[in-house]
């Protein structure tokens, strides 16, 4: 099974998880790390490299994290050459629910990655202006 991280400023990662864990129940091999004030480039890389190892169980390890070329994203790309991993970054709640779905289907690691992060980008969407469009 592929393992998921869930790397972000402030909380975000760690309440998108429980979100995630109330609609689909327990989420095996996730976990969050949270970027708080001040933390350093080293000891967030190693707190995310635990976490890495943590959820790791042979099959490799996606790493949500919230914002391109920010420190979660920066700090889980310096791991690729040392870590089985793929980045996708502006996560969402769609994203982890569908990678818990698939994450056991023995999908090459990148192409998954690819797969949630187009998955992403479909589940927002503007439903007042589809309603608006039904209507007229």
């Amino acid at each position: 099974m592929i393992g998921l991280v869930i790397a972000s400023h402030g909380r975000l990662g760690e309440e998108l998880l429980a979100t995630a864990r109330e609609i689909v129940g327990e989420l095996p091999a996730a976990v969050s790390c949270s970027v708080a004030p001040g933390t350093s480039a080293d000891e967030l890389r190693s707190t995310i490299r635990a976490a890495v190892q943590a959820v790791d169980q042979g099959d490799g390890v996606i790493v949500f994290a919230d914002l391109v070329g920010g420190s979660p994203c920066t700090q889980s790309l310096m791991l690729c050459q040392q870590a089985r991993l793929e980045v996708v970054t502006g996560f969402n709640l769609p994203m982890v629910l569908k990678a818990n779905s698939l994450r056991g289907t023995r999908r090459p690691l990148a192409e998954l990655a690819c797969e949630l992060a187009s998955y992403g980008q479909r589940a927002i969407t503007c439903p007042t202006e589809q309603l608006r469009r039904a209507a007229g």
